[in-house]
């Protein structure tokens, strides 16, 4: 499963309505692929500058019945992340629209400042940046606190 392409995909839907400027939304959700032999993953998706609506379509369990996932709604994303992905909500739209093979849309309701962060916490994959950058967004690893080395993979 590729985050990043995840994240567009569960975006893509619901996304209407008039932004509420400043607002920020999140889910938090722990995917627990082991049964597929793949990681378990914790992550937190924040939208900012959309409809409160908008986090709904994000934050519930996964349809795979091979992935247990436990989504929780917050205000904020915690800060302490080993990195984060911001897009642009416009570019993940237009990203979604090409992979099914639709035209652009010409009507974009989404304001140019709604964007969504996505925080990796834990089972990071390693393509993540590269993902991030090919998906039309910016990778910011996290910086150590104060005092503290950056923890060793």
């Amino acid at each position: 499963m590729k985050p990043v392409s995840a994240v567009a995909l569960i975006i893509g839907f619901g996304l209407l309505g008039l932004a509420e400027p400043g607002f920020a939304q999140a889910c938090r959700q722990t995917l627990d692929m082991t049964p597929m032999g793949g990681p378990k993953m914790v992550q937190c998706h924040e939208v900012s500058d959309m409809p409160q609506s908008t986090i709904d379509g994000m934050c519930r369990p996964s349809g795979n019945p091979q992935v247990r996932t436990v989504p929780e709604r917050l205000d904020k994303c915690p800060a302490a992340h080993v990195g984060m992905c911001a897009t642009p909500l416009r570019t993940i739209q237009a990203n979604i629209r090409r992979m099914q093979g639709l035209p652009p849309d010409t009507e974009n309701q989404v304001p140019e400042t709604a964007t969504v962060k996505a925080y990796f916490y834990e089972g990071v994959p390693p393509n993540v940046a590269e993902q991030c950058a090919r998906s039309g967004g910016t990778w910011t690893v996290a910086k150590a606190p104060a005092g503290k080395a950056p923890a060793k993979k």
